[in-house]
């Protein structure tokens, strides 16, 4: 991969994904994989498709019900696996020391196409008209170095709320205006709503495709949609 792809898939990959490092004789693999909801399969088939653009791959988003929890209850997960040696640059770039992190260094590297991956996968409505911003990493430095990046390229400035186990970013009703108008040409189209004004509720979007992916059957692990990328 030349850096222009390494860029898309950091992008791509700065606020959702798990990446983990595999060790083999011929080298080592890094699998990444991709969850969503089931109301959430339009978001992740887009995902999917960028990925490809970038790595071509013949894996495939499957559906799977977990293990039951301790009440018998199980949830039906969509989920997108694959591994290859081609996400070692991707790899080092999120989990500098072993552990993931947003690093300086990882967002000098992106721009506005990156930004709106990450508002539309951590947007949430707050009260009183705010924004509030989910997925800007495990500690404060962390989501501070994401709103000064989001600073420089929107204009929009955010405070960060240390009320979650995680950080968020919070914006009020003008600042997250300013950062919608600046990233909405570059907006997932499942997620435009997102980059709008207008009232939303993310629990009230549906996916028309949700009811093809669903069905029955016990914890599918072993499906063969993963594939295995030289």
């Amino acid at each position: 991969m030349d850096a222009a792809d390494v860029r898309g898939l950091l992008g791509l990959l700065l606020a959702d994904g798990s990446l983990v490092r595999y060790r083999c004789p011929s080298g080592g693999y890094i699998q990444l994989t991709l969850t969503a909801g089931a109301k959430e399969s339009a978001f992740l088939e887009e995902k999917v498709a960028e990925f490809r653009e970038y790595i071509p791959t013949r894996a495939q988003i499957v559906h799977y019900r977990t293990k039951p929890r301790l009440n018998g209850k199980s949830t039906s997960v969509l989920r997108f696996r694959v591994s290859t040696t081609k996400l070692r640059p991707v790899y080092n770039l999120l989990y500098p020391r072993g552990d993931r992190e947003i690093t300086q260094t990882a967002l000098d590297m992106l721009g506005a196409h990156a930004a709106a991956w990450l508002w539309a996968e951590g947007a949430r409505p707050g009260e009183g008209g705010m924004t509030e911003l989910a997925r800007v990493g495990q500690a404060l430095d962390e989501a501070l170095r994401v709103a000064q990046w989001l600073c420089v390229l929107t204009g929009a400035e955010s405070t960060l709320s240390s009320d979650y186990v995680r950080p968020r970013l919070l914006f009020d009703r003008t600042e997250a205006t300013k950062l919608r108008q600046a990233l909405k040409p570059y907006a997932p189209n499942s997620r435009l709503h997102l980059f709008t004004d207008e009232s939303w509720d993310v629990s009230t979007i549906r996916s028309a495709r949700t009811e093809l992916l669903l069905g029955g059957g016990s914890d599918q692990a072993a499906r063969p949609e993963e594939a295995t990328l030289a």
